[in-house]
């Protein structure tokens, strides 16, 4: 990093002390400013909220975990977050992550591409909302190939190789945006899909009708078949919001 720039500043969110430190290190030993680490991002006990309120306030945020599922990492990347490193990378990686997302681009680990396509094929906005080129990319990067090589090996430039970059996230942050279930979607689900409890006495619960709770089923249910191509089109709403329930960790 040249003397004449100012260094980029890095914020910690974590709250394991271990790791923090150990991420802090990493930072200073590549050359950047390291504020204050924090265990939380009050008010927010989820992720992709902390990660939308971070946005919203016009900071780039990277994720890193090393235990978060495909979901979780997603619902991250539907939040705005520009990337996702393992915890246990090593710090050349999180280097080079954090310097791309600083910089106004996205840095895509080896894991990440693979959740991407996945969620791609799952949860298909259209025919061509990937196309064969932004593919390769995400399965050469799944290789476990840097970006750079990858623009060498093919004549890429890096505007050429970050469009395709902007586009595989913006489609990946409108199919979760379209078949994510909405905070009360998911508490019917939990009610009645995990509880058992009935239309009524969910109704009760969330203090709505129980024509209400019905409709959310419904809607629920759709969102489920437009996800997973291979559920059966008569599956029943309650039915769906079980396995779904189950599926995506509300259980």
């Amino acid at each position: 990093m040249s003397a004449e720039r100012r260094p980029i500043s890095v914020a910690i969110i974590d709250d394991h002390p271990i790791a923090t430190e150990s991420l802090a290190a990493r930072f200073v030993g590549a050359g950047f400013s390291v504020l204050a680490p924090a265990p939380s991002l009050e008010p927010f006990d989820r992720s992709a909220a902390a990660v939308a309120d971070l946005h919203t306030r016009g900071l780039p945020v990277l994720t890193t975990s090393g235990v978060a599922t495909p979901d979780e990492v997603l619902d991250a990347i539907a939040a705005q977050a520009r990337g996702f490193v393992d915890k246990t990378a090593p710090a050349q990686q999180f280097v080079a992550a954090v310097t791309a997302v600083a910089t106004g681009s996205y840095h895509v680990s080896a894991r990440l591409p693979g959740f991407l396509l996945e969620d791609a094929q799952r949860r298909p906005l259209s025919r061509g909302e990937l196309d064969a080129d932004e593919r390769n990319l995400l399965r050469g990067l799944a290789q476990g190939d840097h970006l750079d090589e990858l623009c060498a090996e093919w004549g890429l430039s890096a505007p050429d190789a970050h469009g395709r970059l902007a586009r595989i996230f913006d489609a990946a942050r409108r199919r979760r945006r379209l078949h994510r279930p909405s905070p009360r979607e998911a508490e019917v689900m939990v009610l009645v899909g995990c509880r058992g409890l009935s239309h009524k006495e969910a109704a009760r619960a969330m203090n709505v009708k129980a024509s209400v709770v019905a409709d959310y089923l419904r809607t629920v249910r759709a969102k489920y078949i437009a996800s997973h191509p291979d559920a059966p089109p008569t599956i029943p709403p309650s039915t769906a919001a079980a396995i779904w329930a189950r599926e995506l960790g509300f259980d």
